[in-house]
């Protein structure tokens, strides 16, 4: 990178060092006492001095170590490159331009280096590193691609696999027309959600419902709530207990999270209704208590697992065990789960919407159709929002009973579901 190895004796004359530059087109010369670097000497400064009015006569014998610069820039051959350009770049416009001194390890003088070779240099690396940032870009963005097509199929699999169509009874009858109606509102905070509902029948005359909600978000608990569902299938034939059928997914799912070595845990309520008799069977595993809607009565009240059926969140304790508690529905009772995205919202004075509100707007609505009463439930939630947007995955599924079944509108097989559209 050396430009040039111009220099002169501090002791030389101005008029001889002018007269050097006459001899070349550099604008700088380095100024030696001996072999030692004692500065940098400029043309035009010299020009100036020598040119001026009596300049010649007063200054042309004076030793050029009077007429240095005052502000040389110096580099040696080990200093990092970063360093260097950090430091030729960020001197004052006065001596921006200048040469910049090259010594070797011991302090001797090598040569003068262009300012404008230096910033070729930084121009050239600056090129390099935009290349070398857009090829890593490129990766990035490819590798952030496969990773949303990945995360949009596991929101496709995950939607699947919540209920696309509720088991009716009579199979053949309408929603409103029907012994039961199903309505659900579900919305992840993100791509994929941590919260999930199941709803299938067990028997000619029951159906199981489900609501879980797995810690944290994103891709992992997504996994979680797939396993499961896939858990709460496979020991269906428990449905008759919800109590054992949560101590058993409980036991199965702390076999699995265990292998991960990270803390996992989801909470769980299992409901299974009998459209006969009205009798419902109940287990809860950390999770919130649905609302009850006890339409002859005009009352709204938590469906309360009393202090010996509860159990903790499923994944968290191995050896977890869960009791049933019973009630009964009567015609035209409704039957609200959630998890707690729906509730844990606050206001801008910090209050929260909580299950009390949750309570009393559920109750102020009660006579209308379900979807309409839970879509205002929603709206009502974000209105309540500082921000009017849901900070949690949110799941909202509501279940109202019609009637209890007559003889003809149970089948000798498991109901089938009613083809019509599940609100997504």
């Amino acid at each position: 990178m050396i430009g040039h190895r111009e220099c002169v004796q501090a002791g030389d004359a101005l008029e001889d060092v002018h007269r050097r530059f006459a001899q070349h087109q550099q604008e700088y010369m380095a100024v030696l006492d001996g072999p030692r670097l004692v500065g940098l000497c400029a043309r035009r400064q010299i020009g100036m001095t020598l040119g001026a009015r009596f300049g010649f006569a007063m200054y042309s014998r004076r030793p050029v170590r009077e007429m240095m610069l005052p502000a040389a820039t110096q580099i040696q051959v080990d200093d990092p490159l970063a360093e260097v350009l950090g430091k030729v770049f960020t001197r004052s416009d006065n001596f921006f331009f200048d040469d910049v001194i090259l010594l070797d390890t011991a302090g001797g003088f090598l040569g003068l280096i262009f300012a404008r070779t230096l910033m070729r240099l930084q121009h050239a690396l600056l090129k390099q590193n935009i290349q070398e940032l857009e090829v890593k870009q490129a990766e990035i963005n490819h590798k952030n691609q496969e990773m949303e097509n990945d995360l949009r199929l596991a929101s496709e699999i995950q939607q699947a696999l919540l209920p696309q169509q509720y088991p009716q009874f009579p199979p053949d009858a309408t929603p409103e027309a029907g012994c039961l109606q199903f309505y659900h509102r579900y919305q992840a905070s993100g791509t994929v959600s941590g919260d999930f509902f199941h709803v299938f029948p067990l028997a000619p005359h029951r159906v199981g419902i489900f609501i879980c909600d797995v810690m944290g978000h994103g891709m992992r608990s997504a996994f979680v709530t797939a396993m499961l569902r896939t858990l709460v299938q496979e020991l269906g034939h428990w449905g008759d207990n919800p109590g054992e059928l949560l101590t058993r997914v409980n036991t199965e799912l702390k076999a699995i999270l265990k292998q991960t070595g990270e803390l996992i845990y989801a909470t769980g309520f299992f409901l299974i209704l009998d459209i006969q008799t009205g009798q419902i069977r109940y287990a809860k595993a950390g999770h919130p208590e649905p609302i009850w809607i006890r339409s002859a009565e005009g009352i709204a009240q938590s469906l309360v697992c009393p202090s010996g059926v509860r159990g903790p969140a499923l994944g968290l304790f191995e050896g977890s065990r869960y009791g049933t508690a019973e009630g009964r529905l009567a015609a035209q009772d409704s039957l609200f789960f959630f998890t707690d995205g729906l509730v844990e919202l606050f206001n801008e004075q910090g209050e929260e919407f909580g299950e009390t509100h949750l309570l009393r707007e559920l109750l102020q609505r009660q006579g209308n159709p379900l979807p309409q009463m839970m879509d205002e439930i929603c709206s009502c939630a974000l209105a309540f929002a500082e921000n009017h947007q849901f900070a949690d995955d949110v799941c909202f599924v509501g279940l109202k009973m019609n009637r209890l079944a007559l003889p003809g509108d149970v089948s000798a097989g498991p109901p089938a579901a009613q083809q019509y559209e599940v609100p997504v």
